[in-house]
């Protein structure tokens, strides 16, 4: 192996455990952002707030490493989707954790006293995209195309709950007065998780790019 070979290698090892480590760490996040709501902790939802950042910085970590890596000699096909899909799926794993982030704000802002609505619901989604994000990351470490199709596939499922959530509390909204914001805030906890749910299906996605483009 030649000296750039290995530092390519070196690199390309380093962006992986950097993915890794922003993958747990928006899993934390999202788990933490629910127990919040179930809980009605607002410690806990603020520690998930600012935690953020961390995210954030290793965001530009990896970018500034898969700049490192197109600047190494020859780099080959595989090492440039290698590239292009790690950027994405950072990014896309950033993204999970500004929508834990917001859901963690939501808590901060809702009556505890008011804990009606499709929490059941809202629970399935949030334990759903938990088991998407950890299939979708042992799909990139292990590059199982068939694991990442399957991540990609129950996403639908994740946009039934949040449907049927969402028609329950636009029913609660057109015939009850929301005095405590309590629904609409539920409504925007239901969009969030939707859109992680959206952002865990890019990942696997990416994936499969990587292994069969």
């Amino acid at each position: 192996m030649t000296a750039s070979h290995r530092l390519l290698a070196r690199a390309e090892a380093q962006v992986h455990q950097n993915l890794v480590t922003m993958a747990r760490r928006a899993g934390e996040a999202l788990e933490q952002a629910l127990e919040a709501l179930v809980s009605q902790n607002a410690e806990l939802a603020q520690q998930v707030v600012e935690a953020d950042l961390q995210q954030n910085q290793l965001l530009r970590i990896i970018e500034e490493e898969c700049l490192e890596i197109l600047a190494t000699p020859e780099p080959k096909a595989a090492d440039l989707r290698e590239v292009v899909a790690s950027q994405q799926i950072a990014a896309e794993l950033e993204r999970i954790a500004d929508h834990a982030k917001a859901v963690a704000k939501i808590v901060l802002e809702m009556d505890a006293c008011d804990f009606s609505g499709p929490m059941d619901r809202i629970a399935d989604m949030g334990d759903l995209c938990q088991t998407m994000l950890t299939q979708a990351m042992e799909s990139y470490e292990n590059l199982n195309v068939e694991l990442a199709r399957n991540v990609a596939e129950h996403d639908c499922e994740v946009d039934e709950l949040d449907e049927a959530a969402c028609s329950s509390l636009m029913m609660t909204l057109m015939t009850a007065p929301d005095t405590s914001m309590h629904a609409t805030h539920l409504l925007w906890i239901a969009y969030h998780l939707e859109r992680i749910g959206d952002r865990i299906s890019n990942i696997a996605r990416r994936v499969i790019f990587m292994v069969e483009e």
